[in-house]
């Protein structure tokens, strides 16, 4: 689990500075500011995902949706913390989506559609930037979190039906990032994920999708760090 209080996050900070201060940048001149970077791709029958960075990439989906955050080319993003989520919005534009940590059966109701999901925490992932490999079979098992309270569907027979996952997302699903990736928006950086097999059942909609979220520092006009 990824915690962030006020020692890790001024501990983030510095590192941060010290990544930029050693590529030569100016601290007056760059803002270093809390930021994060969220990414998602629609589940398919693949075996292979690439998740595009910038916002001006539509990736392999030819997607943008509206729940993501990408960087422009002039940024980077120093990242202490990541993240990796399934969504099952009800169209391609729902802003109601709910993170979640593990695939829960009552969010993902199509027959067979739970159990299917936890392919993906069967996989791993891959980071390159600027051809360097800086993240090597990241296994996604780190993120699943089944949270000690789960919802539950209210019927007559069930009192105190729990209407929600517990789940904190200031932490849970999250994993630290140390050494810390650093994302370069002039440079090329891919983030592969590689599954052993497709996911077999998706939801009836059509629109489950996955979220890696990276969480840190946002560099601003520092794309000279190399």
């Amino acid at each position: 689990m990824y915690t962030q209080n006020q020692a890790t996050a001024r501990m983030l900070y510095e590192n941060a500075m010290k990544i930029c201060l050693d590529a030569g940048l100016d601290l007056k001149v760059i803002k270093l500011t809390q930021s994060d970077l969220v990414l998602e791709q629609q589940i398919s029958a693949s075996t292979n995902y690439t998740f595009a960075i910038l916002t001006n990439d539509n990736g392999p989906a030819g997607t943008l949706f509206n729940t993501e955050l990408r960087l422009v080319m002039q940024d980077s993003l120093i990242a202490g913390g990541w993240g990796f989520f399934l969504l099952e919005p009800v169209s391609v534009l729902d802003a109601t989506i709910i993170a979640r940590t593990y695939p829960n059966p009552v969010a993902f109701a199509t027959v067979g559609e739970a159990q299917a999901l936890e392919t993906l925490y069967n996989s791993y992932t891959k980071i390159t930037v600027n051809k360097d490999v800086v993240g090597y079979n990241w296994h996604m098992s780190r993120h699943r979190l089944v949270p000690q309270s789960q919802q539950a569907v209210g019927v007559a027979t069930v009192e105190n039906a729990i209407a929600n996952d517990q789940i904190d997302l200031s932490s849970d699903g999250f994993f630290p990032c140390e050494p810390n990736i650093v994302f370069i928006g002039s440079k090329g950086s891919i983030i592969e994920l590689k599954l052993p097999a497709p996911v077999a059942v998706i939801g009836a909609a059509g629109f489950t999708r996955m979220r890696m979220h990276y969480r840190g520092l946002l560099a601003q006009n520092s794309t000279i760090i190399t």
